[in-house]
């Protein structure tokens, strides 16, 4: 179960009501979580920031700046209970399996995509079919690859999956390779979200205007590096629709700048503030703050198809020449948790203790990388614009300082052409990421990032083992049985040590006066639905 604890400076007693409302249901006919309350006004227009999405297709994104765009254009079959961690119907009514490898989702008879088509059982059949054909070169395709037909599909021996089985217009049935527990909450993730006939016909037109089933509907088109606006869809069957009529996403490329414009009231919602600014913002926004533990899990990843970071020694002691808490100090002003293990510890399987090398000592790591041939020139990446200048700087210091390392240079990028250089395997030093969990599970905590082959995997990390206890985890017969195997699979990484854990991130939101219900959930995701428009 998750934990999630909230640190609020303003007063948004209110928003804790939104939280408790009613709105699909989830397998034992339970409440989900986000659903407004009925006495909160709704309407009005707000800004809240985003940088420029990598993709807008749902089968293509695989990060936060895109995803939370999508999201509020396009629902899945199920979503999530930030509250019990567990997965609420949204499509879907129901679902039910005897053994977790065939299951049958339910689905409303009454969702529609902007355009007015229906969405049916045979609309999450064809996107997901489309979304892994290896024509369509889609990032989230390997999500399905636990679908029985998913190999035949990928290798040109199938047009579909025989695992995605239409019975009738508002039944689905899928059938998995091996068991797997965690189907349900899964399902709640971008990939699997469906798309109408019209993007087939022209995916790149469509990229730039998604047609969506989503509480909001795109408004015109992604205006790149600029802004992207969306009005409320009214024709959103489920309980809980979007307070306000219209939200515009600002793009920006330095989250300073995002910073002074909330300041000046030139923006509304602003979920992540520059670093350098922790000391100053309760100053500078007074109640209008929200703070939240979340998922978000921040690394220094290692590209293992280079030669000089082959040895695990060499990891392990860049690892241990780092004063997390001393960065953490400087830099953050405290606000973040130095890292002790790649579980975040917002998930119940997170252990304080499961990391070896991630204490500080500098002498050990000195040994240790001398021994090991560590690299004597290193060049360090990061996205530019976000934030991460000067804890990176200081990494490198560190490495300098503790190590012997005689040259750092730095190379940054825009987040999507950043993400575009690890996609091209064209990084060849430490670099700068993060990984925060579209649905709360060790197995999305881990597989997705560190499993051979996957297209998260941006350090080429490959261990057999590893994958296995993966796989026997995700079909283990009981929880507990389950959270024993993530565990296991989780001290052969950080034995491994593909990346270097640096710290877990306690996000601080900032808003302007014209909006409140201001908050964020563990994926850093801002509850956009849920913001009230004041003024």
């Amino acid at each position: 179960m998750i934990k999630q604890h909230a640190t609020r400076v303003a007063a948004l007693a209110a928003a804790v009501a939104l939280l408790a409302a009613a709105c699909g249901s989830d397998d034992d006919g339970e409440p989900g979580a986000d659903a407004p309350d009925e006495a909160a006004e709704a309407g009005g227009e707000f800004t809240a920031y985003t940088c420029e999405p990598q993709f807008l297709v749902p089968g293509n994104s695989t990060e936060v700046c895109g995803s939370m765009v999508l999201e509020q254009l396009f629902s899945g079959l199920t979503a999530v209970n930030y509250e019990t961690s567990e997965a609420y119907g949204v499509v879907a009514t129901d679902w039910d399996t005897d053994d977790n490898v065939t299951w049958t989702f339910n689905l409303r008879d009454d969702f529609t995509f902007h355009n007015g088509d229906p969405v049916t059982a045979q609309t999450f059949a064809d996107t997901w079919n489309w979304v892994v054909d290896p024509d369509n070169a889609q990032q989230n395709s390997n999500f399905f690859d636990n679908f029985v037909g998913y190999a035949d599909v990928v290798e040109g021996n199938a047009d579909e999956m025989e695992g995605v089985r239409v019975i009738d217009d508002t039944t689905l049935e899928i059938e998995l390779t091996v068991p797997f527990s965690p189907l349900p909450i899964m399902l709640s993730y971008t990939a699997f979200y469906p798309l109408p006939d019209e993007a087939y016909e022209d995916i790149e037109a469509f990229e730039q205007a998604p047609v969506g089933n989503g509480r909001y509907e795109i408004d015109g088109s992604w205006e790149h590096d600029v802004q992207i606006a969306m009005d409320r869809y009214e024709d959103w069957p489920a309980d809980n629709p979007g307070l306000a009529d219209r939200i515009v996403w600002r793009i920006y490329d330095d989250i300073n700048t995002a910073y002074l414009d909330v300041q000046a009231g030139n923006l509304d919602v602003l979920y992540s503030i520059p670093p350098e600014r922790e000391t100053t913002v309760e100053s500078d926004f007074g109640d209008n703050i929200f703070r939240a533990d979340t998922s978000s899990f921040t690394y220094m990843g290692l590209p293992l198809y280079q030669d000089e970071f082959q040895d695990p020694d060499i990891r392990h002691a860049m690892s241990m020449a780092i004063d997390r808490q001393a960065i953490i100090d400087a830099i953050f002003s405290g606000a973040r948790t130095p890292a002790t293990a790649v579980i975040p510890p917002v998930l119940a399987q997170h252990r304080e203790d499961a990391c070896n090398y991630c204490q500080y000592d500098p002498d050990t790591a000195a040994d240790m990388y001398e021994a090991a041939g560590g690299p004597e020139e290193l060049t360090v990446y990061f996205n530019s614009g976000a934030g991460h200048e000067d804890w990176t700087e200081a990494v490198a210091n560190q490495w300098q300082q503790n190590l012997g390392v005689t040259d750092v240079t730095f190379e940054s990028l825009e987040f999507a052409q950043y993400l575009d250089l690890h996609d091209n395997e064209e990084v060849t030093g430490p670099f700068r990421l993060g990984w925060v969990l579209s649905y709360p599970s060790p197995q999305y905590a881990m597989e997705p990032i560190y499993t051979t082959g996957q297209s998260s995997n941006y350090t080429g990390y490959a261990n057999d083992e590893f994958d296995n206890l993966i796989r026997e985890a995700n079909g283990a017969p009981s929880p507990e049985e389950a959270d024993a195997l993530y565990q296991q699979a989780e001290d052969i990484l950080l034995e491994d040590m593909p990346v270097i854990p640096m710290w877990y991130e306690t996000r601080t939101v900032v808003f302007s006066d014209r909006v409140s219900n201001v908050e964020i959930d563990p994926r850093t995701f801002p509850r956009v639905e849920q913001v009230q428009v004041t003024e």
